[in-house]
């Protein structure tokens, strides 16, 4: 039962913070980061995201036949029986979690930040 929660905590906040990055990168691209190279990556970033953020809708619409909490699950009790136990498996977790919401909102706010003067 706890484990469910985590996991279902954890695909919510990967869902929230794939609409956040779309948020972002959309905001970077429109207001454009003062250089081409910066545009160019905010232009990719974005179309990376809403790709996500389409699987996300279907995922959510029961339209997609793996879904982020399968996978989590099967990698939680892989790490369990590899490496240490349930702990392992939910620090495990806890990282990924904070790895990919570093990268999807941290990369929209790098791009926008502009050289100062």
């Amino acid at each position: 039962m706890k484990m469910e929660r985590e996991v279902q905590a954890v695909v919510c906040l990967h869902h929230v913070a794939t609409c956040i990055s779309v948020a972002a990168s959309g905001w970077a691209v429109i207001k454009g980061t003062g250089s081409r190279v910066r545009d160019t990556l905010a232009g990719v970033f974005l179309a990376v995201q809403l790709f996500a953020l389409v699987k996300v809708v279907l995922e959510t619409a029961g339209k997609r036949k793996e879904t982020l909490e399968d996978r989590v699950i099967q990698l939680r009790n892989q790490i369990g029986k590899t490496r240490g136990g349930k702990m392992a498996a939910s620090a495990c977790t806890a990282l990924l979690l904070f790895a990919s919401l570093l990268f999807k909102i941290g990369i929209p706010l790098c791009l926008l930040e502009r050289k100062r003067r």
